[in-house]
């Protein structure tokens, strides 16, 4: 089995605080992070490297930028959230400027785009979760729920709309655009904080409050796999390209990585702190993820398969 502690290792400093956030563009030609320093550092990557210098910096968030993304075609726009925020920021990666602020019900958490990017998925502290049109920057629909809603994510084959809640530990998955009820994922004994979906749309990984993390077959909705070697609860998931590899980071001191096809773990990566985030680029076999704040700096680090 391959170990992901042979693969390459480098790291970057990144931000003057603790990162919270990071997110590979469509193309795997950036990297965003998103810190408690209230910016956002893009950096510059090739097939071989990635820039020790930010490319830019954005800054416009009055406190830390807690959940970023980018556009799933365009490869220069990017939205990010703050949690003592009300409203979406909109930036555009090749003039670093915030081209737009949407204001929105509450203070947001979480935001996952619709596949053509034309509609975004938003929610918020207070349990909102609002649709935007982003082509009219317009709230269209706003849910209000009586129970704690976490990650977003949307499953463009079947048009399901999925998100994490503390309503018995479930995933409920609601038809889009209409927001109807259809089924739910019941795998965890806690809230589900996190949710993930593999590019394919093979799978949906979710992690819980439990410290259990469920890999599920995306279309029948079957709990395939569950996982037990944390002993915190998962607060990132993340599918490799080519939907081999899944990635878990939360407040454990480490990282787990485990091999989708084969059940088996690929190893544990030991990091000085909580790593908060971890994402996989688009393309390649390389896993980023923040690690410890030295010194007032902290850092990104990669794992790149030889």
């Amino acid at each position: 089995m391959d170990d992901i502690n042979n693969w390459r290792k480098n790291q970057i400093k990144a931000h003057r605080r603790k990162v919270f956030c990071l997110s590979w563009n469509c193309d795997g030609t950036r990297l965003a992070t998103g810190s408690q320093d209230q910016t956002i550092k893009l950096w510059k990557t090739d097939d071989q490297n990635i820039s020790s210098k930010s490319e830019a910096e954005l800054r416009g968030h009055t406190d830390a930028v807690m959940y970023l993304r980018w556009h799933p075609s365009n490869p220069d726009r990017l939205a990010s959230t703050s949690s003592q925020e009300k409203c979406i920021r909109f930036w555009d990666a090749r003039t670093s400027k915030n081209t737009a602020t949407l204001t929105t019900p509450g203070h947001n958490l979480y935001l996952a785009w619709t596949h053509d990017g034309n509609e975004m998925a938003v929610g918020s502290k207070e349990d909102f979760v609002c649709i935007i049109d982003v082509r009219k920057m317009k709230v269209i629909q706003k849910h209000s729920y009586r129970y704690q809603v976490n990650e977003l994510a949307f499953l463009s084959t079947s048009r399901l709309f999925l998100q994490a809640t503390g309503n018995g530990g479930e995933v409920e998955v609601q038809q889009y655009p209409d927001m109807k009820r259809v089924g739910g994922l019941k795998g965890h004994t806690a809230a589900v904080l996190s949710l993930a979906v593999d590019p394919a749309e093979k799978y949906i990984a979710t992690g819980g409050a439990d410290a259990v993390a469920c890999l599920w077959d995306a279309k029948d909705f079957i709990c395939l796999r569950s996982y037990y070697a944390m002993d915190f609860p998962p607060r990132a998931l993340a599918f490799s390209y080519d939907s081999k590899y899944l990635a878990m980071a939360g407040e454990d001191p480490c990282l787990f990585v485990e091999d989708i096809e084969s059940g088996k773990s690929m190893g544990i990566v030991p990091v000085k702190s909580s790593p908060e985030d971890c994402a996989w680029h688009p393309k390649r076999h390389v896993l980023a993820y923040p690690v410890e704040v030295v010194q007032g700096e902290s850092s990104i680090e990669f794992r790149t398969k030889s």
